[in-house]
């Protein structure tokens, strides 16, 4: 009997090693694939951040740039408010772009009174960024009375108005717009002549697509004052208003999704979760 219960005790003891000796190996595995999906893990969080820092990195020297842009842009802007050959093509100033004394105002650092009283103010005239065909049409008849007839009087416009929209085979650049405008002269061949010559120097651009010409003799002497009646149809152009646009970049940890790819200049598609970092562009 006594040998019988040594051989139990020693399976016991053998079947308890066995035991522990699993329960080892399990926690040891346990142990390694933990470490071993944390490894992967944090490879990949380190690997994300280096694409994060990538990217600001480059936001930084965008920035850099931008700033050393906006020196160039100010001295450019001043050339162009000094620029003589666009003076000549501005409007008469108002009251509060001189002096008592008659000199001009300096508009260095008042970009208001620049938009008003310098050159620049030629450049909101040649391309506006808002429809407007009222100050087109003022802009139109300007130029009309801009015009001497043969008396040396203004030339009158028979009429200006609205023209005709259909822009079939036409092609904008992106941003760019057209008011249609519509307009009539009724003169002498000269006269209309210099009209459409003060039309074609204008600083504004008015395109005429369609035209149609009627004459008729008012002396048959002299066929300098026949009269002619043109009708056409012109394109005014604006464009978008042009500013500074702050764009998010979105970069996902994820390559296996579509929104692993670096993501730029689509704010609000981050979905804020984990895994995702933006930045400004």
């Amino acid at each position: 009997m006594a040998a019988k219960e040594v051989a139990i005790q020693k399976r016991a003891q053998i079947d308890k090693a066995t035991q522990t000796m699993l329960i080892a190996v399990g926690l040891a595995s346990i142990v390694l694939g933990c470490a071993a999906v944390l490894s992967v893990y944090f490879v990949k969080w380190i690997m994300f951040n280096a694409k994060v820092m990538g990217e600001k990195n480059a936001i930084i020297e965008d920035y850099r740039t931008i700033q050393g842009n906006v020196e160039n842009l100010v001295n450019s802007v001043n050339a162009l408010s000094d620029n003589e050959n666009l003076e000549i093509m501005a409007r008469g100033r108002e009251n509060r772009c001189t002096t008592f004394e008659g000199d001009l105002v300096d508009t260095t650092n008042n970009i208001e009174l620049a938009r008003i009283c310098s050159a620049l103010r030629v450049i909101p005239d040649a391309l506006p960024s808002t429809l407007n065909p009222e100050a087109t049409y003022a802009s139109l008849n300007k130029l009309f009375l801009e015009t001497q007839d043969e008396n040396g009087e203004p030339v009158e416009p028979e009429a200006i108005g609205s023209g005709n929209s259909n822009m079939a085979g036409m092609a904008l650049s992106p941003g760019l717009y057209v008011i249609p405008v519509g307009l009539m002269i009724e003169n002498t061949a000269n006269t209309t002549r210099a009209v459409l010559s003060t039309i074609e120097r204008s600083i504004r651009n008015f395109d005429i697509q369609t035209a149609s010409i009627a004459w008729r003799s008012s002396d048959p002497n002299n066929s300098e004052k026949d009269i002619i009646e043109l009708r056409g149809n012109s394109y005014a152009y604006y464009s978008d208003p042009v500013a500074a646009e702050m764009k998010s970049c979105v970069i996902r940890a994820s390559e296996e999704t579509r929104a692993g790819q670096r993501i730029c200049g689509a704010p609000g598609i981050s979905d804020g979760g984990p895994g995702a970092g933006t930045g400004v562009r």
